[in-house]
């Protein structure tokens, strides 16, 4: 994905964020490369922005969040000389879909069409040596007007979610130490 795209989903992820705050849970989901040792690596960066870029508050908070996450399994922030490269990415699309309105008598409900935004979080870890992705983690929700309250809160939320399925567990390791 090229770093411009990458920009305009995460500025669309301002309706993402509260994918966890949804009144129904977001469908989260996980995929990993079963030949990959994430005990191996012990360094991380995120993809390089195009340097005109200016990264919006909600990217901001998705990439802090992310980071934070990282961290808590073991793993170090180091943009020189990464083992694994993180990518972020949001979107949210416009849906349609049916509505049922119960009625004031059995029998005498009504359908109605509603409009609605689906929002989408997808984060993957990227084996720099291999050049491939090794992880691969996403959540998926309805959006309300009411989950943009409190962006920072709902990114930390919505990115743990994404992050429980990740082979390492926070606090699992040691701290990760940068001897190769």
């Amino acid at each position: 994905m090229n770093t411009n795209r990458r920009s305009l989903l995460l500025g669309l992820a301002t309706l993402t964020l509260a994918l966890v705050g949804c009144a129904s849970k977001p469908d989260l989901s996980h995929i990993q490369d079963p030949n990959a040792d994430f005990h191996s690596y012990h360094t991380f960066a995120f993809l390089p922005d195009q340097p005109s870029t200016y990264p919006s508050l909600v990217e901001r908070h998705l990439l802090a969040a992310t980071r934070s996450q990282l961290e808590r399994r073991g793993y170090t922030f180091d943009e020189l000389a990464p083992d694994v490269l993180v990518n972020v990415a949001a979107i949210v699309e416009e849906r349609q879909g049916l509505r049922s309105t119960p009625g004031n008598f059995p029998g005498t409900e009504s359908v109605e069409s509603e409009d609605y935004r689906l929002g989408r979080l997808g984060i993957d870890l990227i084996d720099v040596r291999r050049r491939e992705v090794v992880w691969h983690g996403t959540a998926e929700g309805r959006l309300s007007a009411a989950m943009l309250r409190e962006a920072g809160t709902a990114a930390d939320k919505t990115v743990e979610a994404v992050f429980k399925g990740f082979p390492i567990k926070p606090g699992a390791r040691a701290a990760a130490t940068t001897d190769r």
